[in-house]
Formats: C-alpha cells, sequence, structure tokens
C-alpha cells in the first residue's frame, strides 16, 4: 500500500479566532470594541434579570474618539450570518443608518476600516468639547 506524500495544511481559522484577531486589530487603530450580549441574564446575586440586546444583532460595537461607531459580526471563512442575523442587520442599517460589517477575517476588517475612516475627515476629540 503507497503511503500519499506529506502536505502540511494550514489550520481553518474558527470564529473565536477571527474575533480575537479583529479584536486586536481594533485596539491598535484605538477602537474600543464592546461585546454586545444578546439575550436574558440573571444578575450575580440572582435576585434580577438583565435583558441584552435583540437576537441577531451583531456581537461587536467599537467607538473610536475620531471616527464614527460601526457594529461588527466575527464569522468564520466561508460562513454566512444566519437569516435572523441578516433580518436585524438591515434593520439597524436602514432604520438608523449603522455601519454595519460582517468579516472573516482581520485582515478584511482592517480593509473594512481603512474605507470606513477615509469617509470622514477627523476632528481632535478636543474641538468637541
Amino acid at each position: 500500500m503507497a503511503q500519499r506524500p506529506f502536505r502540511l495544511r494550514a489550520p481553518i481559522p474558527t470564529e473565536n479566532d477571527v474575533e480575537a484577531g479583529c479584536l486586536s486589530f481594533l485596539r491598535l487603530r484605538g477602537y474600543w470594541p464592546i461585546r454586545l450580549h444578546a439575550g436574558r441574564f440573571k444578575t450575580a446575586d440572582g435576585k434580577r434579570w438583565i435583558q441584552g440586546v435583540d437576537r441577531g444583532t451583531p456581537d461587536w460595537a467599537a467607538i473610536h474618539p475620531l471616527y464614527p461607531g460601526f457594529l461588527f459580526e466575527a464569522k468564520r471563512p466561508g460562513e454566512s450570518p444566519e437569516p435572523h442575523q441578516l433580518a436585524k442587520i438591515t434593520e439597524l442599517q436602514v432604520a438608523y443608518r449603522l455601519a454595519i460589517e460582517v468579516v472573516h477575517s482581520p485582515l478584511d476588517l482592517n480593509r473594512w476600516l481603512d474605507l470606513h475612516e477615509r469617509k470622514f475627515k477627523p476632528t481632535s476629540p478636543e474641538s468637541r468639547l
């Protein structure tokens, strides 16, 4: 029986890998990423319930002192958002004109940020006080 030749294959990144890389890029570029949790949660003391964001809302918001904030959803390469996520993204874009991006790699996010930031003339944070 002949053996197949050895071929080294790159691992397929998970959604968590994509997310971790995107968060690193955002922090390097001066953005503050904020996780948006969906669902209903009990407080640590077990006495109250907290309602998170609506189902389908992108998982992350990113805020910057010079550029408008945006929402993003990280997906593993080749994966698409679920239908309820697409519906919520469309609702947020149409109703609130929010910038939202679904990213499949940190490089995708970096390219999108280049375009996002070019649309806006930066102002110093001090001029807004």
